[in-house]
């Protein structure tokens, strides 16, 4: 019983020891603060219990160990599945594919912008979208069914003026 309450404790505190990470790198201050504190809290008290243990029962390590490499994975997933922030969506591609795909994002009320660019096969346009992260999956479904497109999705970290509107993507 006592190695699932280390495992359980400890795969809490790591979880979102991972999620508090990702808002301090994305500037979250007072979320990334106040999960801190209660992570702290969580580590003192099963740090403690497995050092105070582990003479007389060494597999308490192991069950921290597994703990550890656990709550990563479930951190990283939780933080995926949150899709807090924004990401800017950045299409190459020729310039007739380019003009049909931002009427389509358009009237599908993207804020759009593009421009001329070239690359190696010459002359081609980009299309820029800025959207929220939990948009990024449908939104790049709906580019599936061009070809020879170039497509990149980068976090931003913040974005100054301008607005995005929220779930815009049809079905969402």
């Amino acid at each position: 019983m006592i190695y699932l309450a280390i495992f359980g404790a400890k795969l809490l505190e790591v979880s979102i020891s991972t999620v508090r990470l990702v808002l301090t790198s994305r500037g979250n201050r007072i979320a990334a603060s106040l999960l801190s504190a209660v992570e702290i809290t969580i580590w003192l008290i099963i740090t403690s219990r497995v050092l105070l243990g582990l003479n007389e029962d060494p597999f308490m390590a192991v069950a921290f160990g597994l703990a550890f490499a656990c709550g990563i994975f479930l951190g990283i997933f939780i933080e995926d599945k949150l899709a807090l922030g924004l990401a800017q969506i950045e299409v190459i591609a020729g310039f007739d594919e380019a003009k049909v795909i931002t009427a389509k994002m358009r009237e599908a009320g993207y804020g759009v912008t593009t421009f001329d660019c070239e690359g190696l096969e010459g002359k081609k346009q980009a299309v820029v979208l800025k959207v929220q992260r939990k948009d990024v999956p449908a939104t790049v479904a709906l580019l599936k069914e061009y070809e020879h497109l170039f497509v990149t999705v980068t976090d931003i970290r913040k974005l100054s003026r301008g607005s995005i509107k929220r779930h815009i993507v049809p079905g969402m």
